[in-house]
């Protein structure tokens, strides 16, 4: 059996076999009508999934994976052949639908088994997926594949839309006629077509919160959601009492293109592909008119990869009200310019042919390229590819991250060098030239490095550490105070904290246990955990929980020392993620450092 030590709630040794209601001893009644389980997410961000068992049939909320360090897919162990009714879909990023294929693929779907969501987050899932296999594919050259174009097929086509709203589940899946559950979506504000949702049994009411945004002008507020006895919230940004404001952002994105351009320095902005790069577009066409004309001539605008096909499909939805705000609707409908989202300098490259061109021209002519190009956290995708041509083209460069930066990316990683104050920033990619070799540089070399698979040729390469700047204030995902606010709203007896790193959950459970008044505990959901929603509250709960009483009863001088030593292992953690990220190392090596840096700090 093999050992767990990622999760030392769970028992010491488990295997497939194990579930986790059979583990806590606990099932779906009369007097329990929900048990929810997280299956991903749990102190993490990435692989949000959560199971819902009710006493008639068992249900996913998300199954996203994860694009940083740690376990990929959701954790399925317990779960057998067909045991899915019908999974809920809160919006269509990839770390909320993405594990959807291995599910499909291990065949845990009931043959019928409906994915509920929004019109827009089944678009918008559908391209997602589609390029996930892509990814996946190239990423499993060398090892077993989880999943096939088959599985994506075959996920698409149980995609079932809903509107914002609701009604008896038994409406859209086919579950027992006695199956009391109802279901409703409302907005969340984070990305088009997302939601949170609330599932009622019995008069027995759980809110996921999905992830919350409230940020992007051109999205609906969020809509406020009914009272319940139990809250599932983000933490993405829970340790963040308030973002830089969205204008400001702009503002600095603005200027910091403006330099660039001034200096002739190329920009890269890696982006996820849906939403944000959208968003970027739309600030950088409504501000392109304060540019200096001789600037603008300068300056080519490049749109890379999925977002193009992402931008079509906020345009399909442009004059839609349901989904977007009025405001924008109100815009496109009276100029009747119905593409606010593409400026009219941007350009698309086909091929690795026009992005060579590009890179070729910018040198020869004097332009400048602003590119656009996913991923945003340079994990995949084209924009590792851009930087390490630019560490290879050019002496002067810009690279500015407008994202969350998940640990173990690459992305991160370079910004974990920055906070070091290291002169140059030194990282490996697995991402190929444009050409059939790198342009000739000293700063950019094939290397080759021992994998779990066998010695692996990959990218070695380095640039100035002040080509990176970090814009805040893009983000989607609400921080302390917009949560606050939510959870209030929501009124909940317990809240459960996921989709978060363990510092920020750490910071908005105290947060939320003083600022919440009808909350009597919050808990940092833990994998395979179950929260069972009785009759009789959610007392107990098989997880630490925080209460009022323990948060007041803890003076100032401890909560800075926890606070600190919080602070202290969300770095160590970073550290050794960069490690890992850089040398590949062993676990063992791994132990051995933390063993190491913990001696020294007891000293």
């Amino acid at each position: 059996m093999p050992i767990n030590t990622d999760h030392p709630w769970l028992p010491a040794e488990t295997d497939e076999t194990f579930d986790p209601l059979d583990h806590a001893d606990v099932s779906p009644d009369a007097e329990t009508p929900l048990i929810i389980t997280p299956r991903g997410g749990a102190r993490e961000v990435g692989r949000s999934c959560y199971q819902v068992d009710t006493e008639h049939a068992t249900y996913l909320v998300d199954c996203g994976l994860n694009q940083g360090t740690g376990n990929q897919f959701p954790d399925d162990r317990g779960l057998g052949p067909e045991a899915i009714d019908a999974v809920f879909l809160t919006h269509a990023h990839i770390d909320h639908c993405g594990g959807l294929p291995v599910f499909e693929a291990r065949g845990l779907l009931e043959d019928d088994a409906p994915i509920v969501a929004t019109p827009p987050t089944i678009d918008l899932a559908t391209l997602l997926l589609r390029d996930s296999l892509k990814i996946h594919q190239h990423e499993t050259t060398h090892r077993d594949r989880q999943f096939t174009e088959r599985d994506v097929t075959a996920v698409i086509d149980r995609f079932e839309p809903v509107s914002y709203g609701g009604g008896l589940v038994a409406g859209v899946a086919d579950v027992p006629e006695q199956e009391p559950l109802v279901f409703r979506f409302g907005n969340a504000a984070h990305l088009l077509g997302s939601a949170w949702l609330t599932l009622q049994s019995t008069g027995q009411k759980v809110v996921f919160s999905g992830d919350l945004g409230g940020r992007a002008g051109h999205l609906p507020s969020i809509e406020t959601p009914p009272q319940a006895d139990l809250l599932i919230c983000e933490s993405t940004y829970g340790g963040t009492h308030s973002h830089t404001s969205i204008n400001d952002a702009q503002t600095t994105l603005f200027e910091a293109i403006e330099q660039s351009v001034r200096n002739g320095s190329p920009v890269l902005i890696p982006t996820f592909a849906v939403g944000r790069a959208q968003l970027l577009q739309l600030v950088i066409g409504d501000r392109l008119h304060e540019f200096p004309a001789e600037l603008r001539q300068k300056m080519r605008l490049v749109v890379d990869g999925m977002a193009q096909e992402a931008t079509e499909i906020y345009h399909e939805y442009v004059q839609d009200d349901t989904v977007m705000d009025e405001a924008m609707v109100n815009r496109v409908v009276e100029s009747g310019y119905e593409t606010p989202f593409q400026p009219d300098i941007a350009e698309f490259p086909e091929s690795d042919a026009d992005r060579r061109t590009l890179l070729e021209d910018a040198g020869g002519t004097g332009t400048v390229p602003i590119v656009i190009a996913p991923s945003g956290m340079l994990s995949g995708g084209n924009s590792p590819r851009y930087l390490t041509e630019f560490a290879a083209r050019y002496d002067r460069a810009t690279l500015l991250l407008t994202g969350y930066q998940a640990s173990g990316t690459l992305g991160r990683t370079l910004q974990n060098q920055v906070k070091a104050d290291d002169d140059e920033l030194t990282y490996t990619t697995e991402a190929t030239p444009f050409g059939t070799d790198w342009p000739t540089s000293e700063t950019v070399q094939w290397t080759t490095i021992d994998t779990d698979d066998g010695p692996d040729r990959v990218t070695r390469a380095t640039i100035p550490s002040e080509w990176l700047q970090t814009i805040h204030g893009f983000s989607g995902h609400a921080a302390q105070d917009g949560l606050l606010e939510y959870a209030r709203q929501v009124s909940p007896k317990t809240i459960a904290l996921i989709h978060g790193p363990e510092y920020a959950q750490a910071q908005l459970a105290e947060h939320f246990t003083r600022n919440v008044e009808t909350t009597s505990q919050v808990t940092r959901s833990r994998l395979l955990t179950p929260i069972p929603l009785s009759r009789e509250g959610t007392d107990e709960l098989a997880t630490p929980v925080l209460t009022p009483e323990q948060v007041e009863g803890t003076s100032s001088d401890v909560r800075e020392q926890v606070r600190q030593l919080r602070e202290h292992v969300a770095a160590l953690s970073e550290e050794l993620a960069t490690a890992r990220n850089e040398s590949r190392l062993s676990e063992g090596d791994v132990r051995a450092i933390v063993r190491d840096e913990q001696g020294e700090r007891s000293e």
